[in-house]
């Protein structure tokens, strides 16, 4: 559900803008606070060039001219497990994120909400790796588990839901966890991509599960 646009801060009226062109992207500027993943110029660089890649979609909330959170959906890495899906069907959610001095206003979720509206991944299933290491911890002031349940909450909002798996990112660390929201069109050999992929039984630490 968007926000009425009228009770948004006197900052200035947020917009949300689903899927991007890198040419709007690249003549913004990102707010110097959007650091989790990496420094601002860098995140601004990688977002402008996932925009422009053939299957990439970024997300932005924008205050004016400032690009103030967004958040990225792209094909996994080849090195990556979920990069291992042949039949194209399989996405990630890369990355969420919002600046801390526009957080408490459901931001996060219109991004993800308005991004999921345009149709663009009906068809698809789209992995949110939780990584511990990419939490804003010393922000928020929340333990890792907190921040877990944080984005495990804002994830189910929009459809994602929760799933096990062997891999060992994931696994090793109870910190971390593995979402996935299946499309409502998504065909049965991407579902069956997905399954195959959760658990690979690979040889190592995690390989008896």
């Amino acid at each position: 559900m968007a926000e009425d646009p009228d009770r948004l801060p006197a900052r200035g009226r947020v917009k949300v803008e689903p899927c991007a062109p890198p040419e709007r992207i690249a003549a913004l500027s990102l707010h110097p606070e959007l650091n989790i993943f990496r420094p601002p110029k860098r995140q601004h660089e990688a977002l402008v060039k996932i925009a422009g890649s053939e299957d990439g979609c970024v997300t932005l909330a924008t205050d004016g001219e400032v690009i103030v959170g967004y958040a990225a959906f792209h094909r996994p890495d080849p090195f990556e497990r979920w990069g291992r899906d042949e039949t194209g069907g399989v996405y990630e959610l890369g990355a969420v994120e919002v600046a801390p001095e526009y957080r408490g206003q459901g931001l996060a979720r219109r991004i993800l909400e308005e991004t999921f509206k345009t149709g663009r991944f009906d068809d698809k299933i789209v992995v949110a790796a939780l990584y511990y290491w990419h939490y804003d911890l010393d922000r928020t002031g929340l333990s890792a588990f907190a921040y877990r349940d944080l984005l495990t909450r804002l994830y189910q909002s929009v459809g994602f839901e929760l799933f096990p798996t062997d891999d060992p990112d994931i696994f090793a660390h109870v910190e971390n966890a593995l979402l996935a929201r299946i499309g409502p069109q998504t065909p049965e050999e991407v579902k069956r991509s997905f399954e195959a992929l959760r658990f690979t039984h690979e040889e190592g630490p995690w390989g008896c599960l």
